[in-house]
């Protein structure tokens, strides 16, 4: 009896051995990094993140060339840049009459000016009659700008003043020759938007975010700028909006804090005004964003306006909510934000280049080794509501050519082609074969 006690548990014992070994088998294995292929199925039934994110690739309605088609990028300025409301800048750079300020987007020239009136007006900074640039640095202030060509010469309100040698021709009409204007809008806390359409455009939107903003921010309004600078990078433009967390703060934010920390008092008025400065930096559509430092009298605007398919000018401009002449601290933030801009501008090109090298080797027919930065900017993409927003832009651009059987450009104007504007033409290429070019002006 004793030996049948003994063994009687074996098949007991076997068999829970046995239970063991399957569960072990069967038991999930740990995930490790490892490297996607895209378009090529993952062996491993398990859905980590890697593969939600490839899985986003897949089925994402953003095409290939995105970020690297210049047809894409033609597209965008009769889709997005001709007929969308733009953020230009803020109403405290312009404290006197004939302050004005020059831009370039998507390849558009632009100036904004402050009239005697007090008017902010924007013009194709175009003269009318060679196209040649009239406002030529990219901040200045005169009440009268000249195209250096052929003199042609315009007031703020973009009035052609000054003509030589076309007063004489019979018939010539200045009123007819004024530069384009620019529909333009400003907020009631200095914000400038302008939109390039040269039919009537819609309405500017006020927006929640950029509501938002202000109201906990305080005093947007009565803000002073402080400098501004532009930066070039090697990158498509809908890289640098992909996230409102883009050249944001945190990282630096600090050492800023060290640099202009508000007073105690100051810092005790602004949480009792209920501001809370430092989590409202917004994202604006198409091409801008708004950021704040937090615990301190700073914000700062970012446009990043497309010059290719390939290259992004990032504009920077640093306020002040309030009066700080002879605060050393305004140049230190300034270095601190250039360098932070710089830095961010570096990776953004990386990983443009990454993207590029990769869509060439799809276009091969290669296989493309997905690296996990690839991937986060292609979830980003998948489900950026702005993206989708130029996305949409873009389709119901392309339907509308797709009808009319023909590009469509929004922001173009066609001047008058009168039988005197043609005798003017005339008169201007006969200047030239005399080789009478205006290579200078009086003022």
């Amino acid at each position: 009896m004793a030996m049948e006690a003994l063994i009687s548990p074996t098949p007991i014992l076997v068999a829970l051995l046995t239970a063991i070994v399957f569960i072990c088998r069967a038991w999930p294995r740990g995930i490790y990094p490892k490297t996607l292929f895209i378009g090529q199925p993952d062996p491993s039934p398990q859905v980590s993140r890697a593969d939600e994110i490839q899985g986003v690739c897949k089925e994402s309605e953003f095409p290939e060339n995105w970020l690297n088609s210049n047809e894409t990028f033609q597209l965008e300025r009769r889709a997005v840049f001709s007929k969308s409301w733009l953020y230009l800048s803020h109403r405290s750079q312009f404290t006197k009459p004939g302050d004005y300020r020059s831009f370039e987007v998507a390849g558009f020239p632009i100036f904004l000016i402050l009239g005697k009136d007090g008017e902010i007006r924007a013009f194709h900074n175009v003269c009318r009659h060679r196209a040649y640039t009239v406002a030529n640095k990219e901040r200045g202030s005169s009440t009268v700008l000249g195209c250096r060509y052929h003199g042609w010469s315009y007031n703020t309100k973009g009035e052609l003043i000054k003509a030589p040698h076309f007063d004489k021709v019979l018939g010539f009409d200045r009123s007819q020759n004024s530069l384009f204007a620019i529909h333009v809008q400003q907020s009631t806390d200095g914000f400038i938007f302008v939109n390039l359409e040269a039919d009537a455009p819609g309405e500017l939107l006020e927006t929640d975010c950029l509501t938002d903003f202000v109201e906990r921010n305080g005093a947007i309004a009565q803000s002073r700028w402080i400098r501004g600078k532009a930066i070039e990078g090697v990158f498509n433009w809908k890289m640098a909006v992909v996230s409102k967390k883009q050249f944001g703060t945190t990282a630096i934010l600090p050492e800023l804090a060290r640099l202009v920390r508000l007073t105690l008092l100051a810092r005790m008025k602004h949480y009792l005004d209920g501001k809370t400065a430092g989590d409202t930096d917004i994202l604006l559509f198409p091409n801008v964003s708004f950021h704040t430092i937090k615990d301190t009298r700073y914000w700062y605007s970012l446009s990043f306006h497309p010059a290719s398919e390939q290259k992004t000018l990032i504009r920077y401009d640093l306020y002040c909510f309030q009066h700080t002449d002879g605060d050393v601290s305004c140049q230190l933030i300034s270095d601190k934000l250039i360098e932070m801009i710089t830095e961010e501008v570096t990776e953004l090109e990386s990983q443009y280049q990454l993207q590029t090298r990769g869509a060439e080797d799809s276009s091969q027919g290669g296989v493309i080794a997905t690296t996990t930065e690839d991937m986060d900017i292609r979830s980003l993409l998948a489900t950026s509501n702005l993206q989708k927003m130029i996305l949409e832009q873009l389709k119901k651009h392309a339907k509308l050519e797709k009808l009319q059987g023909m590009e469509v450009h929004p922001a173009t104007r066609q001047p008058r082609m009168t039988p005197k504007s043609q005798q003017a033409d005339q008169l201007c290429r006969e200047l030239e074969c005399r080789g009478e070019t205006f290579t200078s002006l009086a003022w």
